[in-house]
């Protein structure tokens, strides 16, 4: 339920008042309307990554990744409308906001696009909105359409595979009760600065008290059909032969408990591109970045050493041609 309960947090534009945090680490840029966005830009050097954090994930969750990224290379991380220190949601999607928010600070395309498990399924439908702005590709233990369902006729069955129609027999006809959570403690996230990491507890709070006790069967049912749009898009993808193109792809799963079918699923997407690997991280939990940061930094790493080698390379063809 986790993100879900985030899904209808944005949904319903609520968003919890933030008195008691600290000042952001970062900067709160206008992405239209007077609406503002969180992010966390440092370091030098192209290509920029973009870091597109998990649900109920926060940019400071990548802070073990961003301190070593950051040495070589230009990195955003960033929280998304209703979370972190970023004002609610408005009308525009996801990838319209990011793509506002890296416009507002001034940030170049192409970028290098890191998406951690719901976060996979953002840049990859950032990447079908604006294909001309990603270069390349790392996934942090993604969620992936062909595992995520929904019951249909007492059968669970892909929600990508599923018509409108079909989904609206799924949807709530009452008011539906938001099931509370505790905030997320202990490990992995207190492998975070100790300040950060009281920072996330708070964080954690304010965005489950965002959530109402009831939510109406009408915003429950438009935030699922939204959700069953955007699944079925990324599938249709997959009728293409390798939609990534050649953009340098990294794939990492995690290895503390062995799934075949999730590792399968992982691979096949790094299949999506003509330069796209996958692997297991050993002992890793879900949240790789906290459990094994260097192997995000590792992924991150080669990929952007991937494009800034092709740069060198067509330069080169460019020049001894003129």
């Amino acid at each position: 339920m986790r993100g879900g309960t985030l899904a209808l947090a944005v949904s319903l534009g609520v968003h919890a008042q933030q008195s008691d945090l600290p000042p952001p680490p970062g900067k709160l840029f206008d992405v239209g309307g007077g609406r503002k966005l969180h992010a966390i830009c440092t370091g030098t050097g192209a290509p920029t990554v973009v870091i597109e954090a998990g649900a109920s994930s926060f940019a400071i969750d990548f802070t073990l990744v961003q301190r070593h990224i950051e040495k070589s290379s230009r990195v955003c991380s960033y929280d998304r409308a209703g979370s972190g220190w970023s004002d609610p949601a408005g009308k525009a999607t996801t990838a319209q906001d990011l793509k506002a928010l890296l416009q507002a600070a001034g940030e170049r395309p192409p970028y290098v696009l890191v998406g951690a498990s719901r976060g996979g399924l953002l840049i990859r439908n950032y990447l079908l909105a604006y294909p001309d702005d990603v270069a390349g590709l790392v996934f942090v233990d993604p969620s992936t359409e062909d595992r995520l369902f929904t019951m249909i006729d007492g059968k669970g069955v892909a929600i990508a595979e599923v018509t409108a129609e079909q989904l609206k027999t799924t949807f709530p006809r009452e008011p539906v009760k938001v099931p509370r959570r505790k905030p997320q403690t202990g490990p992995p996230f207190d492998r975070l600065p100790p300040d950060l990491y009281q920072t996330r507890i708070k964080l954690d709070e304010r965005l489950i008290a965002a959530v109402p006790d009831v939510v109406a069967a009408e915003i429950v049912a438009d935030s699922q059909e939204r959700e069953r749009a955007m699944l079925a898009r990324l599938l249709a993808t997959r009728s293409a032969k390798q939609p990534f193109g050649d953009r340098p792809t990294v794939v990492l799963s995690r290895g503390s408990d062995p799934n075949a079918d999730r590792e399968a699923a992982h691979a096949a997407l790094a299949q999506l591109s003509s330069r796209g690997r996958s692997a297991v991280i050993a002992g890793s939990g879900h949240e790789i970045h906290l459990f094994e940061p260097d192997a995000v930094v590792k992924a991150v790493s080669e990929v952007v050493q991937a494009i800034r080698a092709r740069r060198v390379s067509s330069h080169g063809r460019h020049d001894s041609g003129r």
